[in-house]
C-alpha cells in the first residue's frame, strides 16, 4: 500500500497531466502559525519555450486550495484547506533539476497580511476573538474568557494584524489559536483555547511490539525559570498591582516536573528562579491572567522530537492533541501535547516528525494505552 494524495485547486481537481508531475510535498502544522503546504512540480520546457507548468496561469493569487492525504492503510485527511500564497520556479541548467514549488496557506496567512486599528469598549479576550473571526467568515469555536476590559479603566485596542492580536489574546490567557478544517462541519474552524490534552490520538511506540517511531529524542532542562511573576501600575488608581503564576494545565502525568527542578536550584543557592514578564498588562485580574499564562508555559518543559512511520501508524499525527507514548521507560512514557508536526512525502515516501510537550513525568495512571488509529477515529 502507498500514500494517496488529492489536490483541489478554486473547488476543482488539479489537472490529472499537472498532479502527475508532483515530486515532493511537505505540511507544516503547529499550534501558533497557519499551516502550510509546500508542493512541488516537475517544470519542463515546451517547443515554444514556455515552462509548464508555470505559464499555465494555474496557481494564480490567494486561489483556494485544498489538500488530502492518505497515510497507508489509513484514511483520507484534509491537512490544508487554505490558499495559494507563493509561487516558487527553480532553474537549473539540467531541466530535469528544474521544479515549481506552490506555498499554500490557511486563512491565518490572509488575516496577517494588514494591520488593523480598532477598539473594543467593555468585551473580554473571547468576545473580541469572535468578532475577528466572524470579520474573515470563519466558523468559530472560541472558549469564553471571564476577564471584562472596562474601557474607563483599560481600552482594549487593537493596532496589528488579526492574526497577530487574536494570537496576543490568546497567549495571555495560556490559549492556542489555529485554524484547521473540520470534516464534520465541512469548513475551516477557528479554534481558540486551552491546550487540548483530553481523547488521545493513537499512541506512538518505540522498541516493542507494535512500533512505529523510527527514532525519538526527550530534552528535559533542569535549569530554567519555574514560574511567571508580573507587576505593573495601574494607570486610574495609581497603586502597584502584582501576581505569582499558578499552573492552568493539569499535570499531563504522575509528577510534576517542575517541583524537583525548583527544588534543586534552591539547594544550589539559584535565588532567581522566576521570570518577570515585560509590559503585562497593568490591572489586578488581567496581570494574574498573564502570570498563570506564563507559568503554564514555562511548566511546559519536556519537549520531544522524532519521525513516525504513517505506514506502521496506519494514519497520520495530528498537532494541537494530545498522543500517548509507550515504549521509553516509566519516567516518559504517558499523555504528551502534540506542538507541532512535519508531514513529507519525497519520491512516493511518507513520513512524519513532530514535536511534543509535557509538564509531567510517569503516567498518571487513567492512561487508556493500546489506542490503534482505527480506534482513535471511531
Amino acid at each position: 500500500m502507498t500514500a494517496a494524495t488529492n489536490i483541489e485547486l478554486a473547488g476543482n481537481r488539479l489537472d490529472a497531466q499537472i498532479l502527475a508531475r508532483m515530486t515532493r510535498l511537505e505540511v507544516r502544522e503547529t499550534d501558533r502559525d497557519p499551516t502550510m503546504a509546500i508542493i512541488r512540480f516537475g517544470l519542463s520546457q515546451m517547443p515554444n519555450g514556455e515552462m509548464f507548468p508555470l505559464d499555465n496561469d494555474v496557481f494564480t493569487p490567494a486561489t483556494k486550495l485544498a489538500l488530502d492525504i492518505a497515510a497507508p492503510g489509513g484514511r483520507a485527511i484534509r491537512m490544508l484547506d487554505g490558499y495559494v500564497t507563493h509561487v516558487r520556479p527553480h532553474f537549473e541548467s539540467v531541466e530535469a533539476n528544474c521544479y515549481l514549488e506552490i506555498v499554500a496557506m490557511d486563512a491565518g496567512a490572509l488575516m496577517a497580511i494588514g494591520d488593523h486599528a480598532e477598539a473594543y469598549p467593555d468585551a473580554t479576550d473571547s468576545e473580541v476573538a469572535k468578532k475577528v473571526f466572524a470579520r474573515h467568515s470563519l466558523v468559530d469555536a472560541v472558549t469564553s474568557t471571564n476577564l471584562r476590559h472596562d474601557k474607563d479603566v483599560q481600552l482594549l485596542v487593537q493596532r496589528e494584524s488579526d492574526w497577530a492580536f487574536v494570537q496576543r489574546l490568546a497567549r495571555r490567557n495560556g490559549f492556542r489559536c489555529y485554524l484547521e478544517h473540520d470534516a464534520g462541519r465541512g469548513a475551516v474552524v477557528a479554534h481558540f483555547g486551552p491546550l487540548s490534552t483530553a481523547s488521545p490520538q493513537a499512541d506512538l511506540a518505540i522498541l516493542r511490539a507494535g512500533s512505529n517511531l523510527k527514532w525519538i529524542d526527550v530534552h528535559h532542562p533542569y535549569a530554567v525559570p519555574v514560574r511567571a511573576r508580573a507587576a505593573g501600575i495601574e494607570p486610574i488608581a495609581k497603586r502597584l498591582v502584582q501576581a505569582r503564576g499558578t499552573r492552568i494545565t493539569e499535570p499531563l502525568g504522575g509528577d510534576d516536573a517542575v517541583t524537583a527542578t525548583d527544588r534543586g536550584l534552591g539547594a544550589a543557592r539559584v535565588t532567581a528562579r522566576e521570570r518577570w514578564l515585560r509590559d503585562p498588562q497593568p490591572n489586578g485580574a488581567s496581570i494574574t491572567t498573564e502570570a498563570n499564562a506564563a507559568t503554564d508555559e514555562l511548566e511546559l518543559c519536556l519537549e520531544a522530537r522524532g519521525e513516525l512511520d504513517p505506514a506502521l501508524y496506519r494514519g497520520l499525527l495530528r498537532a494541537r492533541r494530545a498522543v500517548l507514548l509507550k515504549g521509553v521507560g516509566s519516567r516518559l512514557a504517558g499523555t504528551w501535547y502534540v506542538s507541532s508536526v512535519r508531514t513529507t512525502l519525497d519520491t512516493g515516501v511518507l513520513t512524519q516528525t513532530f514535536v511534543l510537550q509535557r509538564n509531567a513525568l510517569t503516567p498518571s495512571g487513567r492512561e487508556r494505552f493500546g489506542t490503534t488509529t482505527e480506534e482513535a477515529d471511531a
